[in-house]
């Protein structure tokens, strides 16, 4: 909201119509909202599923997620840093990105045996 309102405050001293999708500070706030969003019901789900199969308390589960969780907090601050382009990689946020999948991978891949 504080990024809509400093937006819409930006467009009326220009004199100009506030559109979110043209707005680059609405990009990157939007594309955190989408991640978030994303990733959230995948995250979740795994870690009701280890809760479930009384597996959350071991070493393993219980860090990954953990790290998970701080490069969720580690991708806010990338992308404040690096922002986010829409034609090229971003590849400042792969810091973030691919070790949240191997996180993924790995909570799916501990809790799946249980499971079945």
């Amino acid at each position: 909201m504080r990024t809509k309102r400093k937006g819409l405050a930006k467009a009326k001293k220009e004199g100009k119509e506030f559109n979110r999708y043209t707005s680059s500070e609405m990009f990157i706030a939007d594309r955190l909202n989408s991640k978030f969003l994303e990733w959230s019901p995948i995250f979740l789900g795994l870690l009701w599923s280890l809760a479930a199969v009384g597996r959350l308390h071991q070493l393993f589960p219980l860090c990954t997620a953990w790290t998970y969780v701080g490069l969720r907090a580690l991708y806010i601050f990338l992308i404040l840093r690096y922002g986010v382009q829409t034609d090229e990689m971003n590849k400042g946020l792969w810091l973030s990105t691919f070790p949240e999948y191997i996180c993924i991978l790995g909570m799916t891949l501990f809790v799946l045996p249980s499971l079945l």
